[in-house]
């Protein structure tokens, strides 16, 4: 068992979402053909696989079943809802898995192996045990090396969560901190002034904005304006140059029959005898060759003679079962055997460095083969997006190197019977490139963008190759043209002036020993029994207050610009007995907080600014 683990642990790079390791097996494997993309594209430099896109589907498809019941399949959605559901899944697995990476919380390919040495599904009788391990994955369309690379992505997002301090099982104690904070309440008293309502209220004359614009011309700067000539190549362009002979589709489905005929595959059973548990190989050898004697003399059948002596305690229930092959889930001995059986034949005496082994073929299963006709769309489409993809690159290929020659944009354009397009001056709010959205407004505006510089802007399933003709820097625009900002400007100013003049007053007002404003803008009101969840105040007042001892005054603005004094008292915090009625309400309150907060950090932390490079998911 020791050599079994040392030689796991030492062996390959021999990898998922947390769940994977909890849930039962499925056999994920989707078939493409030779002439098919090898790769679905990238999220945030994240290679995308059959098998992301297919442990997406099955994740999607478990989820929907979990809502809608057992019976709901993925095929009852439109394909465009579908596809667009895997697509989101894979971009928030890669897109979490690439920020583990960035944050260096990638767990080591040992520690995955390790984790997966305790996997109940894989344990033999004395532990551990690695043919079991490959027959089981292989049966169920992963290599070894694949599924160890997934249990380490499960483990490194595991680690992630866990560093954010995110958990979906709460204690006892943290329902019941959490339901005593939201269940205490407190009376508030405060005093808002509406700032919209106050700066409408003052008086500003034409005379009083032309002085705050002489005063303040930084104020009324014109926007940066800037003018761009570029040459775009897209994706679906080269597909409409590309005529597929019908020779080609004749060959891909040539090549689509000859992968089919790597695609059988070959269930065995076996009977192991274990040398280490006779005085000698000699002594383990005359033992199966006994046994073998007697099945061949159908004096037992093979399985009666493993139930009676094989010693492969984890699959000897089962009949000696270790699943499928396609011509890798074995040693190579196994494999070499099954090369020369027939179906339910037994094979010889198959010796390995620890066991020996007699083999039984008892299932063959060849693929379903599709006739030409049914394949000629599909291979043609194939086709078409290989050989558009490959056009692409090429041109792609050759202007980038001609851009490191010096060539200029027309020169680039020439080379590839393409065109120059222009923006025309325009500032960030109105810049964009016809037929590429792939690029922001702020990365063209950014401080790195010279003049007469080719940039290369790569999006999805298109690229950009942009020069920066003409940039004008802001300057201050004309007193006629912002007349109204800047008496606007002076009301504002005006009402900060009235604000400020109060806030010496604010407290005495609130405990009635001063008098409010004679404003419209001003208003007082008394809250009792408020909570942390309450929508009577603005959350930044009521997280305020509740964050601050009662009797503090505390003042802020709110994100609309209103401002606040308010003063809290007479705090009421909840029983025992109050708090446990309210517990199992809280349960879903706290789960659904977790991952509400958990999504909200994904998208504000992870996501902005991340690079998907999806294609062709439609078609798996």
């Amino acid at each position: 068992m020791m050599d079994s683990l040392r030689n796991f642990l030492s062996g390959k790079r021999v990898i998922v979402v947390t769940a994977l390791l909890a849930i039962p097996f499925v056999f994920l494997g989707s078939q493409s053909f030779g002439t098919a993309f090898t790769s679905y594209g990238t999220v945030n430099s994240e290679p995308v696989s059959q098998m992301d896109v297919n442990l997406a589907t099955n994740q999607v498809s478990q989820r929907l079943k979990s809502i809608y019941g057992d019976d709901f399949s993925l095929e009852d959605l439109d394909e465009e809802v579908s596809t667009e559901l895997i697509k989101n899944e894979i971009i928030n697995q890669k897109t979490l898995l690439s920020h583990a990476r960035k944050l260096g919380l990638m767990v080591s390919e040992k520690t995955a192996k390790r984790e997966v040495i305790n996997i109940d599904t894989f344990q033999g009788e004395n532990g551990f045990d690695q043919m079991l391990f490959e027959s089981t994955i292989r049966a169920n369309g992963w290599t070894p090396e694949e599924y160890i690379d997934l249990v380490r992505e499960t483990m490194s997002l595991d680690k992630l969560v866990s560093a954010m301090g995110v958990t979906a099982f709460p204690i006892d104690s943290d329902l019941k901190d959490l339901a005593s904070l939201l269940e205490t309440s407190r009376d508030i008293d405060f005093i808002k002034v509406d700032k919209n309502l106050m700066v409408n209220q003052q008086e500003a004359s034409l005379e009083e904005g032309q002085q705050f614009y002489d005063n303040n011309p930084f104020l009324f700067l014109s926007k940066e304006q800037r003018d761009f000539s570029y040459l775009v190549l897209t994706y679906d362009a080269y597909k409409e140059q590309v005529e597929v002979p019908e020779d080609y589709v004749e060959e891909a489905y040539s090549d689509y029959l000859n992968n089919l005929e790597g695609q059988l595959q070959n269930r065995i059973s076996h009977l192991m005898i274990e040398k280490s548990n006779y005085e000698s190989s000699s002594l383990a050898y005359e033992k199966i060759n006994s046994i073998y004697q007697s099945i061949q003399s159908k004096n037992v059948s093979f399985e009666e003679a493993v139930s009676q002596s094989s010693e492969d305690l984890a699959s000897k229930d089962a009949g000696g079962d270790l699943g499928l092959s396609s011509g890798d889930a074995f040693p190579e001995e196994f494999e070499n055997a099954i090369l020369s059986m027939q179906l339910n034949s037994i094979s010889r005496i198959i010796e390995l460095e620890d066991s020996l082994h007699i083999l039984k073929l008892t299932e063959i299963i060849k693929p379903q083969i599709r006739t030409k006709s049914e394949m000629s769309e599909e291979l043609l489409t194939e086709l078409v997006d290989a050989e558009a993809l490959a056009l692409m690159q090429d041109d792609f290929l050759e202007l980038e190197s001609l851009v490191l020659e010096g060539a200029t944009l027309n020169e680039l354009a020439d080379s590839i019977d393409g065109a120059v397009q222009v923006t025309g001056l325009k500032d960030i709010d109105g810049i964009e490139l016809n037929g590429f959205a792939d690029v922001t407004s702020s990365e063209l505006f950014d401080s790195s963008i010279l003049p007469n510089k080719i940039e290369i802007f790569e999006g999805d399933e298109s690229y950009a190759f942009v020069m920066m003709t003409q940039a004008l820097q802001p300057t201050v625009q004309p007193f006629a043209d912002v007349a109204d900002l800047a008496i606007q400007e002076v009301r504002n100013e005006k009402a900060n002036m009235v604000i400020n003049d109060f806030v010496k007053d604010a407290e005495g007002v609130i405990d009635g020993q001063n008098v409010l404003p004679d404003l419209s803008a001003f208003s007082q009101e008394s809250y009792k029994g408020v909570k942390r969840f309450s929508s009577l105040l603005p959350s930044e007042i009521i997280n305020s207050t509740f964050e601050s001892p009662m009797g503090t005054l505390i003042s802020n603005e709110v994100f609309n610009g209103d401002r606040y004094w308010a003063k809290s008292s007479n705090e009421s915090v909840p029983s025992v007995e109050e708090l446990s009625e309210s517990l199992e309400q809280y349960q879903g309150f706290y789960n659904e907080s977790l991952t509400q907060q958990f999504s909200g950090f994904i998208d504000r932390a992870f996501k902005e600014g991340q690079k998907v490079r999806l294609k062709n998911l439609a078609s798996n």
